[in-house]
């Protein structure tokens, strides 16, 4: 197989994986009683509207569905198009930010506000690594594999 080949394969993989990722999504959002918090992939854009902004829930639940709703159409792009790459890895970096952001909290603070602990952190994390760093490092790896084939 070429690397003609592969790129797409990896490029859909990647539409697929982010199409998986906002089903996820979309059912913590859907959830009885609102979505519980530890499990947010997005548990930072809460806090930080609410910490940094005061926001309430009448800005924060529509933020939610938008970044699901974005999800939805760049991995729907990805996956049908293979296009997009950069566009989602930018995104990815400026929704991400507060998700590490928070991360940070956890850490330094040990939940201070936010959350009771260790058992949090280790959550948001490995949902932070699945959600954001995972997708991310092959969008990049498959924007510069792009760039290394010759034209």
């Amino acid at each position: 197989m070429g690397v003609g080949k592969a790129e797409p394969k990896r490029q859909r993989f990647l539409g697929a994986y982010l199409l998986g990722l906002c089903l996820y999504q979309i059912g913590i959002y859907r959830w009885p009683g609102g979505p519980p918090f530890i499990l947010d992939p997005r548990a930072g854009i809460p806090v930080l509207l609410i910490n940094h902004f005061a926001f309430d829930n009448k800005v924060i639940y529509p933020v939610e569905w938008i970044t699901a709703t974005w999800l939805v159409l760049v991995g729907a792009m990805i996956f049908f198009r293979g296009r997009f790459l950069k566009t989602y890895l930018i995104s990815e970096l400026v929704l991400a930010a507060p998700t590490a952001y928070y991360i940070r909290v956890l850490a330094t603070r040990h939940g201070g506000d936010f959350a009771p602990g260790f058992k949090d952190l280790l959550l948001t994390t490995f949902l932070f690594l699945v959600f954001s760093v995972a997708p991310a490092g092959l969008a990049a790896w498959c924007i510069w594999r792009a760039k290394q084939r010759p034209a």
